[in-house]
């Protein structure tokens, strides 16, 4: 029997609080209820990331669950490239566990598997699987799961290795034909799965008529609940994760998954596949454009660009303009789904016609390789753009120090980018943070610094990694500058992520 087989059907995620920053009183009291009303109502997985609400998600558990004395089970996350030892794994898991008070996590979970070499990276001898081991037999944790966003074929080897107890899927109408053979596969291993992105990331929220053929009788017109309730049709599923931002979210999410679904699940996922395989400029993941003699990843393009189809919804505190939203969407889902980023924004292709010849829903698939490869200029979506940027703030400056804000998945990467790019920098990374419980801590072999810091430490600059409150953290740096401090953002106006 799976392991989540004992949880209820819905999860709550905790990316979506109310949240501004550490110093949002206000928002962090809605939280802590928001939390505390899901566990009263049954809710008993929780899944928490460290950089979670602007970093306060362990915060807010932590005063929930002293709150409650319902049971609960929470995850704690381990990404590779943050993390990449047996003694890295122990130390971000103390972390998780002090940041939330708890003496254990039931959850141990190895982070966002982007493809099957990041996998075989968490297996090798001493690495993050070795330590999840560790930390179970010493009963800090009960069970060794992942979240994935690799390639369908590459999760299924994944699952076959036997070595993940449960597992998180992205899994929606967007994406359903493509994913399908997943869930098979997890159903045959009686792998735990737990669903996250049911509703494709906001899409389906924001196109509800676009999406109405989801509805099935029963379903009374409500879109999301249709959408919900087919992510949780599948046999394999074992709960549902939504983040919720108020409780009247929570109470429409449970609304919809916490009595027995009123349509049959299975007639309910036949009836739903039939309709998504036939959405008019909806690439169904086939495959069949695969091949291109020049290398182009067709599918993993077209499939990606399902979002270009809908309304954007707002992304990452960006509200406008339209077309960075739609970027978002679609650069989202080649970078952290696919891996793909390309060298450059030249178009190699040579319109040989071949993708079109074999695509089953006579797409115009050469425009919308060309159409990528525009958007991909003007968003700066390139490993050359990258390094032009770095090379713009940080190569042959004269700086004697560095500082990265926040640290994290943006300054792990721009630490890297540099080193493949120029080689060791001549001058000193610094790392600072709001958040007090990073303070004092090492962070790949860099100690971690506060903000009050920044007058003795006296770095030459201080770059703004983060994308999401980029404008905030550079308002708030803003005073340092008296003391000769130069502060830049790492992201364009035009750009989209370069961590999502």
């Amino acid at each position: 029997m799976s392991i989540f087989k004992e949880h209820s059907p819905l999860g709550l995620g905790t990316g979506r609080f109310p949240i501004s920053g550490p110093n949002d009183t206000k928002g962090i009291e809605q939280s802590i209820e928001l939390v505390r009303n899901a566990i009263e109502r049954g809710i008993t997985y929780i899944d928490v990331g460290y950089t979670y609400s602007a970093g306060m998600a362990p915060t807010v558990l932590k005063e929930a669950f002293q709150q409650t004395k319902k049971p609960f089970s929470v995850t704690a996350k381990v990404m590779y490239g943050q993390c990449q030892t047996a003694d890295d794994a122990r130390k971000q898991v103390e972390l998780y566990l002090k940041a939330m008070g708890l003496e254990k996590a039931r959850y141990f979970v190895c982070w966002t598997i982007w493809n099957y070499r990041i996998f075989e990276n968490i297996m090798k001898k001493g690495g993050i699987y070795e330590g999840a081991l560790r930390l179970k037999e010493e009963g800090l944790i009960d069970h060794i799961c992942c979240s994935l966003h690799a390639p369908p074929n590459d999760i299924i080897k994944i699952i076959e290795s036997r070595v993940f107890e449960g597992m998180t899927l992205s899994y929606s109408l967007l994406n359903a034909a493509e994913m399908l053979p997943v869930l098979d596969a997890a159903y045959k291993y009686d792998t735990g799965v737990a669903i996250m992105n049911p509703l494709g990331g906001g899409v389906i929220a924001q196109n509800k008529d676009y999406f109405s053929f989801a509805c099935g009788e029963k379903d009374n017109g409500n879109t999301i609940h249709a959408a919900l309730r087919f992510a949780k049709a599948h046999p394999a599923v074992d709960f549902v994760l939504c983040g919720v931002n108020s409780t009247e979210e929570l109470e429409d999410s449970l609304s919809a998954l916490e009595k027995p679904d009123p349509e049959n699940p299975m007639e309910r996922s036949n009836r739903i596949m039939e309709s998504v395989t036939e959405l008019k400029g909806f690439c169904t993941g086939c495959k069949y454009c695969d091949g291109c003699p020049q290398g182009i990843p067709t599918s993993v393009i077209m499939k990606a660009r399902n979002a270009l189809l809908f309304s954007p919804a707002a992304s990452y505190n960006r509200t406008e303009p339209e077309d960075l939203l739609y970027n978002i969407q679609l650069f989202r889902l080649l970078l952290h789904d696919e891996g793909w980023l390309p060298e450059t924004a030249e178009n190699p292709c040579i319109k040989c016609g071949k993708c079109e010849k074999q695509c089953t829903q006579s797409l115009k698939i050469m425009d919308a390789v060309a159409d990528t490869y525009r958007r991909a200029q003007q968003t700066h979506f390139t490993k050359e753009a990258r390094r032009n940027r770095l090379m713009e703030l940080l190569y042959e400056k004269g700086y004697q120090k560095v500082g990265l804000y926040p640290n994290g998945g943006f300054s792990n990467l721009i630490i890297r980018l540099y080193q493949e790019f120029f080689g060791e920098p001549e001058f000193e990374w610094l790392q600072f943070n709001s958040d007090p419980k990073m303070w004092g801590q090492m962070a790949d072999g860099r100690m971690v610094h506060g903000p009050s810091e920044i007058p003795d430490l006296r770095p030459d600059l201080i770059l703004v990694c983060n994308y999401r409150f980029d404008q905030d953290i550079f308002d708030s740096l803003h005073q340092y500058k008296k003391y000769g401090v130069k502060i830049a953002k790492l992201h364009r106006p035009e750009e989209t992520p370069w961590v999502f």
